[in-house]
C-alpha cells in the first residue's frame, strides 16, 4: 500500500485572550482537488462570556482508504486542564478509529474495498449549556449501520461536564417523564422499542443534548430500536426554566 501524507500545521497565538487555534491537515494529495469540507452546525444564544470552539480538520486519502475528520477543539476556556481533558478526548476517540482502518488494510486488500471514515460536527449554546455533537460515519464493509453521534454537554459557568439529571431538580421523577414521552412518540411513528417489550429505564449516562432551548434525546442505533430504523432522535416538551433547569409540562 502506498501513503504519502502531507502535514500542514496551522497554529495562531493570541497573546492578549490566550486563545490558540490549531488546524491541522493531512492530505496524501495536496496538490490535487480538495475534498469538500463536512459541514459544521453552530446554533444558540450568546450569553455570558464568549466560547470559542474551532475545528481541526485531518484527511488522508490513500490506497483503500477515505478519511476526513473535521472535529472541535475548545480554545476559551479559563480551566485549561479541563479544556484539554475535552480536546484530547474528542481526538483520541477519532485517532482510535483511524488507525483501527490503518491497522486493517494491507497489501491483500482487494483492489475494490475501500474503507472509510468521516466526521463533522455540530455545536449548540444555550445560555450556559453547550453542547458539542461529533457525527461518526465508519464504513468497513459491514451491513450494519455505522453511523452515530458522540454527545458531549458542558456547562460553560462551572467548565464542567453536566449529565442528564443535573437538568431536572432533585424532586423531578425525570426518567418516568421521558420514558413515558419517549413511548409515546415511538407509537405515533410506529417504532417498536426494545424487541416489542418497551423502554423501562434510560442508560446509566444516557446521550441527549439541548438544541435552541429544547431537551433532545438520542440513542445510537440498535440501542433501544432495530437496527433498520438508524439512530433515534425524541424533542422532549419540558420548559427550561431560568435556573438552567428543565421543568415537565
Amino acid at each position: 500500500m502506498k501513503k504519502t501524507i502531507a502535514i500542514i500545521s496551522l497554529c495562531v497565538a493570541i497573546a492578549t485572550t490566550s486563545l490558540v487555534s490549531c488546524t491541522i491537515i493531512k492530505d496524501n494529495n495536496p496538490n490535487g482537488d480538495d475534498p469538500q469540507n463536512p459541514s459544521v452546525v453552530e446554533s444558540g444564544e450568546q450569553q455570558g462570556r464568549e466560547v470559542k470552539v474551532e475545528p481541526v480538520t485531518i484527511r488522508n486519502n490513500a490506497d483503500h482508504i477515505t478519511i476526513e475528520n473535521v472535529y472541535p477543539s475548545i480554545t476559551s476556556f479559563n480551566n485549561k486542564e479541563f479544556e484539554n481533558y475535552i480536546n484530547k478526548t474528542i481526538a483520541t476517540n477519532i485517532s482510535e478509529y483511524r488507525n483501527e482502518i490503518n491497522q486493517i488494510v494491507d497489501d491483500l486488500t482487494p483492489v475494490d474495498k475501500i474503507y472509510s471514515y468521516y466526521t463533522n460536527y455540530e455545536q449548540y449554546l444555550w445560555g450556559d449549556y453547550l453542547t458539542l455533537i461529533v457525527n461518526q460515519d465508519y464504513q468497513t464493509g459491514g451491513i450494519r449501520s455505522n453511523k452515530w453521534k458522540e454527545i458531549y454537554n458542558i456547562n460553560v459557568a462551572t467548565e464542567r461536564i453536566i449529565y442528564l439529571e443535573e437538568l431536572f431538580r432533585a424532586t423531578v421523577d425525570y426518567e418516568d417523564a421521558i420514558i413515558s414521552e419517549i413511548t409515546e412518540q415511538a407509537a405515533q411513528k410506529n417504532y417498536v422499542l426494545m424487541g416489542g417489550d418497551g423502554l423501562k429505564k434510560l442508560p446509566m449516562k444516557q446521550k441527549f443534548y439541548i438544541r435552541d432551548g429544547k431537551l433532545i434525546i438520542y440513542f445510537d442505533p440498535s440501542e433501544v430500536a432495530a437496527n433498520r430504523y438508524g439512530a433515534l432522535e425524541f424533542e422532549m416538551p419540558f420548559t427550561l426554566d431560568s435556573e438552567g433547569f428543565f421543568e415537565i409540562n
